[in-house]
């Protein structure tokens, strides 16, 4: 009977083997049919001047889910699948951590509702669900806090500046510190109290009005953070020393797109037909647009902004691309545009139109109408390239660097850089110090 039993045990085993080495096989065969003779494949790459950096197959259950959202942040890309999992791929190289190009860590996020796009901070990366927040550890994938918000979100919530913004669908951004509050160590040289925070400080969660719904997830801005309402009313929460700032920018209309800021300007447009570079200058010489308050004071001081502004031929759609001084923006069925980031001038406008997904060199990729990956000369507009998508069918736009981020709805996710990018093979070079933990202390009460 001894004798069975081990035989039937290793039949088992060796059935779970020849399982798992189907599903390997499986999901290798599904990939190479995906990148053979598409953009993807590290030949065809090459002949449009692209190196394929990675290719990874993210882990969760595409038997049974897609893949949700792909978001493009510093050093990481987040996929998150629609069974809750949420997947970071490193970008950059730390000692220590997962290589570039590796999966270096996957948790599940619990909860109910619409699944949003993750936020990505130094600390934590921030996944909003229903009426739930989780934060998850940058380095290590641990959950390091999960938090129920005072209503249901709106849009994606975002880490910057020790805390984490959340829209929500009544109104209002619900703040919590980044690190898990109640909980945070006190400031050097103090001794913990046991009744808890000292008196005035803020640890907890805050209701930040925001004068109307919030559509998009907020963006970072310097140390502080922006959004945009519904009614076009750009907030911006700013710090720059001792002196805190909420400014209100007016629009003119409801944005077509989330703001995107790049070298700390803010470019938008708007459903007005509009396309704006804005420049926030408290001390500026040009013209007073909006308003910035002292959160400390009672009386509103004029904040000044330099940048342009330029009317569009039709109604744009989505957000502004910008690579270098240029800004690609679809037009809708006028097709696609492309303007001086110096001086708002149009470039150069095509007719067909297209979805703007990344800026590589001197190129811009489009998903166009007819479900084609488009390359277009970024100086003159011309088409240069055109690929069939095979399974990279879920767009991914990257306004953070100049690479290609391709995935598919069954997980598979590549990334494309031009050639002169990638860093020499050679020794790493000093690393900066790892961020502090996220269970560090928050910012104090007077901070935004």
């Amino acid at each position: 009977m001894l004798t069975s039993h081990v035989v039937r045990g290793r039949a088992h085993l060796a059935a779970g083997m020849i399982a798992a080495s189907t599903v390997l096989w499986a999901v290798a065969a599904a990939a190479q049919s995906c990148v053979c003779g598409g953009i993807a494949d590290d030949t065809i790459a090459a002949q449009v001047g692209l190196d394929r950096e990675w290719i990874v197959q993210v882990p969760f259950d595409s038997a049974a889910w897609r893949l949700a959202h792909v978001v493009v942040g510093e050093g990481l890309v987040v996929a998150q699948g629609g069974d809750g999992t949420v997947a970071a791929i490193r970008t950059d190289t730390r000692p220590g951590g997962a290589r570039r190009g590796a999966v270096a860590w996957s948790q599940r996020v619990g909860g109910s509702g619409l699944l949003e796009a993750a936020g990505i901070g130094q600390r934590v990366v921030t996944v909003a669900r229903g009426r739930d927040v989780t934060a998850i550890d940058t380095m290590t994938g641990r959950i390091a806090w999960e938090q129920a918000l005072s209503g249901i979100a709106s849009a994606g919530a975002m880490p910057s500046g020790g805390w984490v913004y959340t829209p929500l669908d009544a109104g209002g951004v619900y703040r919590l510190p980044e690190s898990r509050w109640g909980e945070a160590a006190p400031p050097p040289g103090e001794e913990s109290s046991p009744e808890g925070p000292r008196p005035g400080s803020q640890t907890g969660p805050v209701d930040i009005a925001s004068q109307g719904e919030v559509d998009f997830r907020p963006v970072a801005y310097g140390n502080g953070i922006l959004w945009c309402n519904a009614n076009g009313l750009i907030i911006a929460l700013v710090r720059e020393g001792d002196f805190k700032r909420r400014i209100e920018f007016e629009l003119g209309g409801p944005a077509s797109g989330p703001p995107v800021v790049w070298n700390n300007d803010i470019f938008v447009a708007t459903r007005a037909g509009d396309l704006a570079r804005i420049t926030l200058r408290p001390d500026g010489l040009t013209a007073t647009s909006g308003i910035a308050r002292n959160e400390q004071a009672e009386e509103a001081e004029e904040v000044r902004y330099t940048g342009w502004h330029t009317v569009l031929e039709a109604t744009p759609e989505g957000s502004p691309l910008v690579g270098g001084d240029t800004v690609v923006l679809s037009l809708g069925a006028w097709g696609v545009a492309a303007f001086s980031a110096l001086t708002g001038e149009q470039l150069w406008q095509s007719p067909q139109g297209g979805r703007p997904l990344a800026i590589t060199d001197n190129r811009v990729w489009l998903l166009d109408d007819s479900g084609f990956l488009t390359a277009r000369d970024l100086a003159s507009g011309g088409r240069r390239e055109r690929f069939c998508l095979g399974c990279f069918t879920l767009p991914v736009i990257n306004a953070l660097s100049e690479r290609l981020i391709l995935a598919s709805p069954g997980g598979l996710v590549v990334s494309l850089a031009p050639r002169q990018t990638l860093p020499a093979v050679a020794p790493v070079p000093p690393q900066p110090d790892p961020p502090e933990p996220v269970d560090a202390p928050p910012p104090a009460a007077d901070e935004i």
